[in-house]
C-alpha cells in the first residue's frame, strides 16, 4: 500500500492573505451599501406607508414598507435568489411553519398562494408582531382559521418561552414547508426536529448566518436523509447588495420526496 505524504497545513502567510482578502470584501460591500444607501435617499421620502409589491412571489401584497430601507422588497429583488426554490419546495403543502416570520412576506405567500391548511407563524419579537399583524390585516387575512401565532421562540426543548418542531408534530400534515431565519439559531432548532425530521414529507428553506451553520445544518440534514441545496447569492449582489452585517447570508433547501 501506498504510504500518504504527510498533510501540511496551508502556509501562514497565504492564511493571512485569504483573511485579508475577506476582510476588504467586507469593507468594500459594506462601503456599496452606504454610498447607495445615501444616494437613494436624496430620492426617496422618508417614513413608511402602505405599499403594493411590485414583483416576485410576494407581487400585489400590500404590506407596511419605507422606501429608504426596504426598496428591495418593494421591486421584488429583496431574497430574490431564493424564489425558484420557493415555489418549487411549496407545491402541494399542507401545512407551512414559519419560524421568524417577521415582517411576514413569507407568512403572506403561504396563505395567499399555497394549498397550505395550516400556516404556523413564530415571531417573538413584540414590536415586529405588530407590523405582521397589521400586513395581516392590509391583505385580509386577520383572524384565519388557517393560521396559527405564536410568541414563543423555536428550539431545541420545550419550556415556557419556547417549543420544539417535534412538539408540534400531532398538528403538521404532510407536505410540510418549514422556512427559518432565525439569524444564528438554525443548528438548535434542528436538534429540536429529530423525529420530524424523520418523516418522508418535511422541506426545509432555511437563512445560514455563517458558513460554520450552513455546514452544520447540512450535515444535522444529510443524516436524516434529506437531498440539500446551498443557494449561492446572486453575482449582481456586488453592485446591488442587500443590507447586512454579517460575512456570510445565503438560503439552504432540503427535501426527501421529489420537489
Amino acid at each position: 500500500m501506498k504510504e500518504r505524504p504527510p498533510e501540511t497545513s496551508e502556509p501562514e502567510h497565504l492564511g493571512k492573505s485569504r483573511i485579508q482578502a475577506r476582510s476588504l470584501y467586507r469593507s468594500m460591500t459594506f462601503t456599496n451599501m452606504r454610498v447607495l444607501s445615501e444616494l437613494k435617499n436624496l430620492f426617496v421620502p422618508p417614513g413608511s406607508r402602505e405599499r403594493t409589491i411590485l414583483a416576485g412571489p410576494f407581487k400585489e401584497f400590500q404590506m407596511q414598507l419605507s422606501l429608504r430601507s426596504q426598496t428591495q422588497i418593494y421591486l421584488g429583488l429583496w431574497e430574490r435568489e431564493v424564489y425558484s426554490c420557493l415555489r418549487r419546495l411549496s407545491q402541494d403543502i399542507r401545512t407551512a411553519v414559519d419560524i421568524g416570520a417577521a415582517r411576514g412576506e413569507y407568512t403572506l405567500f403561504f396563505l395567499k398562494k399555497t394549498t397550505a391548511e395550516k400556516v404556523y407563524a413564530f415571531e417573538p419579537d413584540s414590536a415586529v408582531s405588530e407590523v405582521l399583524s397589521h400586513n395581516l390585516a392590509l391583505n385580509g387575512l386577520s383572524g384565519l382559521d388557517r393560521l396559527e401565532r405564536s410568541a414563543r421562540f423555536v428550539g431545541a426543548y420545550c419550556d415556557h418561552r419556547q417549543v420544539s418542531l417535534d412538539s408540534l408534530l400531532p398538528y403538521l400534515n404532510w407536505p410540510c414547508l418549514i422556512k427559518m431565519d432565525v439569524d444564528g439559531y438554525e443548528e438548535e432548532i434542528l436538534k429540536g426536529a429529530n423525529v420530524l425530521n424523520l418523516q418522508h414529507g418535511v422541506r426545509w428553506l432555511i437563512e445560514t448566518h455563517s458558513k460554520e451553520l450552513e455546514l452544520a445544518c447540512v450535515r444535522i440534514l444529510s443524516e436524516r436523509g434529506f437531498r440539500t441545496k446551498v443557494i449561492p447569492n446572486a453575482w449582481w449582489r456586488a453592485i446591488l447588495p442587500e443590507q447586512r452585517l454579517v460575512e456570510q447570508n445565503r438560503w439552504l433547501a432540503a427535501w426527501k420526496e421529489r420537489a
